[in-house]
């Protein structure tokens, strides 16, 4: 590893990423580069004079551009005389601000071109691969997970980073694209198709590079075999105009893209909230079957929010079996309940009660959601062990069963109390294979987009 443009200033351009190296212990052979600093030590690596002054053996194998955009073609014409296969262009001040730097970008491709270099930038943080102690930002777990994230944004490949494992996934790969002059989103995609550490790809997207049609047969051949999740950024007028500021590329219209994400079986998500959702929602549960959700709740009104919620966003709550209501009957009175569907149980609808509910519901075939509410807080009032209750919905569902249980956390007020028992209650249920939602509309979209995917997938097996 190669890193050009490097000062005493901390965590600032090419100190950064030694900074990186250090902490996560990174086992490669690193080269900071600068004339200025050459012979001394920053960060406890030896700085070089050149990159011509570098060995020969270990040959290296990427190089961290991080000087001034202007000499970024004379680097990696160097890069290239040193037999170094791939830059990652840290620097900014190309295509994103405008026809100037458009001109900078084409000579930088040209000279990568040249020297067979590819590149991956310019104006992005670069990869974040924990197997291989890789990071571009501070603190990041070095537990690897099932999930790869390609970003045009390094911001938002930063943040998400940090948050995916505090809502309990972990990530493969990250990877922060900027202007893709070169390697682009339809490069990475077309190698996480195939990657076996990855079984969900997510992107954050604000423009494709290359033809559409590539990009849209290719998402054609990556939902047959894992699914993809998209946040389209830029989706209206001023979201334009930012993209263009900040990639230097055209976003594209959200009529276009909705329509290729239906041709595609792609999952498009509007924001950062639910993408988390639908990433979690991807990992844990099975493709329902139908739309048809069992609603499980205490109240009157949050059964009447909880019916309207699944109903808007594409869910449909039938009613149950005469068999199932005479079954659920026996335990819950008929009296300021209702048994039809939503279930709502007021008084009666106790912790025994809801999972024996569970258990009758099991046996419906025109189900395949079953979701209920939680007051994690109550359970404590009630003197309840965590555990033993996340256990118990756990163990609910036969393994081989069809079904997917649903949480939606319903808290009484905004307490500290209400907030611990809730951080400390989710994990725990996600941990068990059941996704604690912050509320029904994150449910029954995250739900119904799991299903739309599903019945892509049977629809193209058939046609």
């Amino acid at each position: 590893m190669v890193v050009v443009g490097v000062s005493k200033d901390r965590d600032w351009g090419g100190s950064h990423y030694l900074e990186t190296f250090k902490e996560y212990e990174y086992a490669g052979a690193v080269y900071p580069v600068n004339p200025k600093y050459a012979g001394e030590e920053i960060q406890g690596f030896k700085v070089r004079a050149s990159i011509s002054s570098l060995p020969d053996d270990p040959p290296i194998d990427l190089g961290i551009v991080a000087v001034p955009a202007k000499i970024t073609p004379q680097i990696v014409e160097e890069l290239g005389k040193k037999g170094v296969l791939f830059a990652h262009i840290f620097a900014s001040g190309f295509s994103e601000l405008g026809e100037k730097g458009y001109k900078l970008e084409k000579q930088l491709l040209e000279k990568a071109k040249k020297s067979h270099i590819r590149i991956l930038g310019p104006n992005c943080m670069g990869i974040y691969n924990p197997k291989g102690r890789l990071g571009f930002t501070h603190r990041l777990p070095l537990k690897d997970g099932p999930v790869t994230f390609i970003s045009q944004s390094g911001g938002i490949a930063g943040r998400h980073s940090h948050i995916g494992p505090l809502n309990s996934y972990f990530f493969s790969k990250v990877i922060s694209l900027g202007n893709q002059i070169d390697l682009d989103i339809v490069d990475f995609l077309n190698y996480f198709r195939t990657d076996p550490d990855t079984k969900v790809i997510s992107m954050y997207i604000e423009n494709i590079k290359r033809s559409g049609n590539d990009f849209v047969q290719l998402l054609k051949k990556t939902t047959k075999e894992k699914p993809v999740i998209i946040w389209k950024g830029g989706k209206l007028e001023a979201g334009h105009s930012a993209v263009m500021s900040h990639t230097g590329g055209l976003a594209g219209n959200i009529k276009l893209w909705r329509a290729m994400m239906h041709q595609t079986g792609a999952i498009l998500v509007r924001n950062f909230k639910e993408l988390i959702e639908m990433i979690q929602t991807c990992l844990i549960y099975k493709i329902p079957s139908n739309l048809g959700t069992a609603i499980i709740t205490g109240g009157g009104g949050p059964a009447v929010e909880m019916t309207d919620e699944c109903e808007l966003n594409g869910l449909k709550v039938p009613r149950i079996t005469e068999k199932a209501q005479k079954m659920i009957n026996e335990f819950i009175p008929e009296v300021n309940s209702n048994l039809t569907n939503p279930l709502e149980f007021g008084a009666h609808g106790g912790h025994e009660n809801m999972i024996k509910t569970i258990k009758v519901l099991n046996n419906e075939p025109h189900i395949s959601s079953i979701m209920i509410t939680n007051s994690p807080e109550w359970y404590i009032s009630q003197g309840l062990d965590m555990d033993e209750v996340v256990n118990s919905y756990a163990n609910t569902l036969p393994p081989n069963s069809e079904k997917n249980l649903i949480s939606v956390h319903m808290s009484f007020a905004p307490r500290k109390e209400t907030a611990e028992a809730i951080q400390e209650f989710r994990p725990k249920m996600i941990k068990k294979g059941i996704m604690v939602y912050n509320s029904v509309e994150a449910a029954a979209k995250s739900i119904y987009r799991l299903w739309s995917y599903g019945n892509y997938l049977k629809l193209r097996r058939y046609n």
